[in-house]
């Protein structure tokens, strides 16, 4: 597979959205650098503001961010992961692609992605095709991303359930070939990509890693799991006590008799004694009358 050329066209110098040279930002001063950004972004969140975005394209692009920044969390990798962050390339346009990974950085708070203060540039980033963007993202930026050099590029088409990837090789960009059951493999990410209805699915060594709304169902499912569990012992608990209760009163049952069957024995007795000292005084009279 030969690499993808496109005709380049740089940006002109009358562009609201062009980034300084790096010769051009070291002459500034620090206030300066900073009026400089702050137009730039204004100027591309203008140009953001004037798109839309589908509900489709909302939540491939969430859903991707989430599940990457979760998994390279729970690996402790030194990380930056980010969504619609405003990046400035110097002499080049700013842009800002739906999802951008650099490693071997701090995760902290950004309000932009300056290659310029940063003194790095973006390993990946992934473009979520609409009907707006579609020629923008598969030739605009295909070129740009090539120029400036970032090693991947992966485009994903929700209306079409399409994913493309692309290595870079050399100036220009590579196809990477989809393996077949795998989807395409991100060696910059380390995983497996794959298209899943709406949504991207990262892959690894085989393995699904869950999307948020999974985690959250198996979550509820544990949960409904632990509750039935719950409810099951407590009514075995229940099913103890009236059975505790049971043997209680039968024992009880029979204590109760066994009293009664030596009261009525006591009564028998007081009365056969009341009898016979009834009796010895009858023999005590006859024997009187007899002397």
């Amino acid at each position: 597979m030969h690499p993808t050329k496109i005709k380049d066209t740089k940006p002109s110098q009358s562009d609201p959205l062009l980034v300084p040279t790096e010769k051009e930002w070291q002459q500034l001063t620090f206030s300066q650098k900073k009026q400089v950004e702050e137009r730039i972004i204004a100027a591309l969140e203008n140009e953001f503001n004037l798109m839309g975005e589908t509900t489709m394209h909302f939540q491939a692009r969430v859903s991707a961010t989430e599940v990457l920044r979760r998994f390279y969390g729970n690996q402790g990798k030194k990380v930056f992961i980010a969504s619609d962050l405003h990046t400035l390339y110097p002499g080049e346009r700013a842009f800002y692609p739906d999802l951008l990974v650099v490693f071997d950085v701090s995760d902290h708070h950004r309000s932009s992605w300056n290659v310029l203060r940063e003194k790095k540039g973006l390993d990946f980033a992934l473009e979520i095709l609409s009907k707006g963007t579609r020629r923008k993202d598969k030739v605009e930026k295909l070129n740009l991303f090539a120029r400036i050099g970032i090693p991947e590029y992966f485009m994903f088409d929700p209306d079409k359930y399409t994913l493309k990837g692309y290595s870079l090789d050399g100036s220009a960009y590579q196809e990477i070939p989809a393996v077949s059951g795998k989807g395409v493999y991100s060696n910059m990410l380390g995983l497996h990509m794959r298209v899943d209805n709406y949504k991207l699915r990262f892959v690894l060594k085989d393995i699904d890693i869950p999307f948020g709304d999974e985690l959250i169902n198996q979550l509820n499912d544990k949960l409904s799991d632990k509750d039935q569990m719950i409810e099951q012992t407590r009514r075995l608990m229940e099913e103890e006590r009236k059975q505790n209760e049971d043997e209680i009163n039968q024992k009880e049952e029979v204590i109760n008799q066994k009293e009664d069957e030596i009261k009525q024995i006591a009564a028998a007795k007081e009365k056969e004694k009341i009898r016979a000292d009834a009796l010895e005084k009858e023999l005590e009279v006859l024997r009187n009358k007899l002397n």
